[in-house]
Parts: structure tokens; sequence; C-alpha cells
């Protein structure tokens, strides 16, 4: 998965959890919502850990082929 992959997900996650909080904030949920609320936040939670560190590993990523790219000093 190249780099245009990476970030179409990145899409696909970023688009899906602003809809999840559209659709609580459009039901009026309140933090005693019960166990599926409980559910929910827990999961977009997991869901922004995730991101974080596709981020991370995506950061990575361009550091090492900036690296690579860079011309090795010639003696």
């Amino acid at each position: 998965m190249g780099f245009f992959g990476l970030m179409f997900w990145f899409l696909v996650v970023f688009l899906f959890v602003t809809a999840m909080r559209r659709r609580c904030d459009r039901r009026g949920a309140t933090p005693a919502g019960g166990p599926e609320l409980d559910e929910q936040r827990s999961y977009l939670e997991a869901l922004e850990s995730r991101v974080v560190q596709l981020e991370e590993r995506l950061d990575f990523t361009e550091r090492l082929l900036a690296s690579r790219a860079e011309p090795a000093p010639r003696a």
C-alpha cells in the first residue's frame, strides 16, 4: 500500500468518525446514555488511536523516504 492508499484510509476513517460524532450530536446523546453510548465512545476512541498510530507511521515513512532521496556526500 503506497502513500496514496494510506491517505485514502485516513480519509475513510476521518469521515467515519466525523459521521459518528454528528450522528451522536443529532440524537442529543447525554453522558448517561447507557451501555450503547459507552460502547460507541470506546469504539470511536479505538479508531482515533489507530489514526494517530497511522499518522506516526506515515511521518516515519516520509522521513525515511526523504533521507533516501538526499544524495550521499562524496568524499
